[in-house]
């Protein structure tokens, strides 16, 4: 009788201890990589005013400025969800089967024109003095000028070629340079670049100093700027975590676009806690389009930037275009807007 009751005992602790470990293993905590830019501002926004708590999330964040590390360590597991561009990389890393996928959109553009000015990511500015002389009036006058954008195989490569396409003109036709964005603004200043793609507020920077100007108010309609990528193994091992991400994001986007919550002054000053940007120009920036009714990625847009590194970028390493379903998974986000209150 005794065996059988340290028998049953002993099957008891088992069942308590595998009830345990099913429980670790849905953990509520995730590392959230972003980068302090301001089209990253719901993710801020949702820290800060708890969206992400509410939903039963604890948020382990790691910022910096390096998009690349991010990325990496993603990959590697060390990150579960990220804020990121997207470009080259992230393409071959799909093709090679990194664990990574597109779960919702972040900074973009309106998907209709007139909206706002300039693009959210990045506008192309050109030097205050050719302006003023008629040395440049259009697009199709940056032939032979020296031109910069912060890297290739990202973003902004992408925004400078259909900038570029506006005049008739391909990246082969201007002299172009690489360098990070506030070199980019200082060689403007001196002279040494005839135009550069600045982020909105370095942007509104060299504006003020009469430095340069955008070469026009436009920006293309419904570009996918910045999306959130989940860690798909981390994902599947924590399903209900994922979707209480979600649901947090989701009400931080709403929070940050709708009424103009970009322009309100406990947002601003939650902005700038974590960028690191003077409110004046914060409130002066572009707000960050997202499709807040459906929170969905822009299909069209995402597969033409796909096309145009397929196509175009010596970084790219595919042959040919992913499948839309290979790169992004919309379930998540679908979840976040059916079960939102």
């Amino acid at each position: 009788m005794a065996m059988k009751k340290i028998q049953m005992g002993a099957l008891a602790l088992t069942l308590l201890v595998g009830s345990t470990q099913l429980v670790i293993a849905e953990s509520n905590v995730v590392r959230l990589g972003a980068v302090p830019v301001p089209p990253m501002g719901a993710l801020y926004i949702g820290i800060e005013k708890g969206y992400f708590a509410d939903a039963g999330v604890d948020i382990k964040l790691t910022k910096t400025p390096l998009g690349p590390t991010l990325m990496s360590q993603l990959i590697g597991g060390n990150l579960d969800v990220v804020g990121l561009g997207i470009g080259a990389g992230f393409f071959n890393a799909v093709n090679k089967g990194a664990p990574v996928k597109i779960v919702a959109p972040m900074g973009g553009n309106p998907s209709q024109p007139g909206v706002q000015i300039g693009t959210s990511a990045a506008s192309l500015m050109v030097r205050t003095d050719l302006l003023k002389s008629g040395a440049v009036k259009t697009e199709a006058d940056l032939k032979g000028k020296t031109c910069a954008i912060n890297a290739l195989g990202v973003l902004t490569e992408y925004i400078m070629s259909e900038e570029l396409a506006r005049g008739g003109l391909t990246l082969s036709d201007i002299k172009l340079k690489t360098m990070p964005f506030p070199m980019i603004a200082a060689a403007l200043k001196s002279k040494a670049l005839d135009c550069g793609l600045l982020p909105p507020a370095l942007t509104v920077k060299v504006m003020k100093q009469k430095v340069a100007k955008r070469l026009h108010k436009g920006y293309e309609p419904g570009m996918q700027g910045l999306v959130i990528l989940y860690n798909t193994k981390w994902a599947k091992a924590n399903p209900n975590t994922a979707n209480k991400f979600m649901a947090g994001y989701l009400k931080a986007t709403r929070d940050l676009q709708a009424d103009n919550g970009w322009r309100k002054k406990e947002n601003i000053e939650i902005l700038t806690k974590h960028i690191k940007m003077p409110k004046k120009i914060m409130k002066k920036i572009n707000q960050q389009w997202v499709d807040i009714k459906t929170l969905r990625v822009n299909k069209d847009n995402l597969m033409k930037q796909q096309q145009y590194y397929v196509n175009h970028s010596k970084l790219s390493k595919l042959k040919k275009p992913l499948a839309f379903s290979a790169i992004v998974d919309a379930s998540f986000a679908d979840h976040a807007v059916a079960n939102a209150r």
